[in-house]
């Protein structure tokens, strides 16, 4: 016996409002009763084009362009009235890879060293010992 598809136009529009409004796919998810891993689940059945997947996802898909419309649009508004940050924002996130993204440069040079070359087998047990009854268990005391 197959199990019925929960997904029906109803939660197809509640989802596409959710995503417009900028919910997580985890929060939209809760907000229709059904787990993340059901969510996945439709998401990836979309992809493939297996219905009613398919009219899901690509719902999904128009509802995320357009919340990323609408979000660019009011960054270029910030922009125009003056707002750097915008304007560094616009910047950073869609010309990253042609030198505005934040990006860090570490320089780093790593040598293998044994600090202890010149000890004795003497001073090499006493340092084992050391560590040794630093890692054994103590007695809880109460």
């Amino acid at each position: 016996m197959s199990k019925s598809c929960k997904l029906t136009d109803e939660l197809i529009k509640i989802c596409v409002e959710n995503v417009k409004l900028g919910m997580s796919y985890s929060a939209c998810a809760k907000a229709i009763g059904v787990t993340y891993q059901t969510w996945r689940n439709w998401i990836t059945n979309g992809e493939k084009g297996k219905e009613p997947y398919a009219k899901f996802y690509i719902e999904i898909q128009k509802a995320e362009a357009e919340l990323m419309k609408e979000c660019l649009e009011s960054v270029k508004l910030s922009m125009k009235l003056g707002d750097v940050k915008s304007a560094m924002f616009i910047l950073e996130k869609r010309f990253g890879s042609d030198g505005f993204g934040k990006s860090v440069q570490v320089n780093s040079v790593n040598e293998n060293v044994n600090v202890n070359v010149t000890a004795t087998q003497d001073e090499n047990d006493k340092i084992r010992r050391e560590i040794l009854s630093k890692l054994a268990p103590r007695e809880k005391i109460f």
